[in-house]
């Protein structure tokens, strides 16, 4: 009797195993050979679940981005959470993220950062934009509410976006990094922006 695998299941066991060559070898430069090496089958075995390598590397950020939109999507809505407390909250999203699932984070961001041109950074950037535009919508919802400073929000939305950058890569590089910490200093921070602070 055949053994029976689950399709989607296999298709994210092949793009988790992935996520570390991608790292390691870089995009350009990994190869399905050693993807499917991780795997335990043969190269071949894998065109039974992605086209290519591509097809692969965004089915991996696919998970970490729908994940981050839906957890962000949810915390915008809550009418019971005041702006600060939102902004706070975006932030340990995208930082509990970039600890949970360091490598998809890293990847995220050797992709904006890359200089050449590859196909694959146009969706990309264009999701991560959207995700800095969410911290702008709250500082203007916050402000329009009396609940924050009148400040720019443009600017401070990419100020605190850019948290979140730097994070995923001073993490990347010491291990040694405290989410807490981080999110701790965070706190301080955003509490400034509270109208009356």
């Amino acid at each position: 009797m055949p053994k029976i695998v689950d399709y989607e299941a296999r298709r994210r066991e092949i793009a988790a195993k992935a996520v570390s060559v991608f790292v390691q070898d870089g995009i350009g430069d990994a190869n399905l050979s050693r993807i499917a090496e991780l795997c335990g089958f043969g190269r071949t075995t894998i065109y039974k679940y992605f086209k290519n390598k591509d097809e692969i590397f965004l089915f991996a950020l696919e998970e970490i981005f729908v994940k981050v939109e839906t957890e962000t999507r949810a915390l915008v809505l809550d009418p019971n959470l005041g702006a600060a407390d939102k902004l706070i909250g975006l932030l340990e999203i995208l930082v509990r993220a970039s600890v949970d699932d360091k490598e998809r984070m890293i990847l995220v961001m050797d992709l904006i950062l890359d200089r050449k041109p590859t196909g694959l950074e146009s969706e990309t950037r264009a999701r991560t934009m959207a995700l800095r535009n969410v911290f702008e919508q709250v500082l203007n919802e916050g402000m329009r509410k009396g609940e924050l400073k009148e400040i720019k929000a443009g600017p401070m939305a990419f100020t605190l976006f850019s948290l979140v950058e730097a994070f995923v890569i001073q993490s990347s590089l010491f291990s040694t990094l405290s989410y807490g910490d981080a999110m701790e200093a965070t706190r301080i921070l955003l509490g400034s922006l509270r109208a009356g602070q």
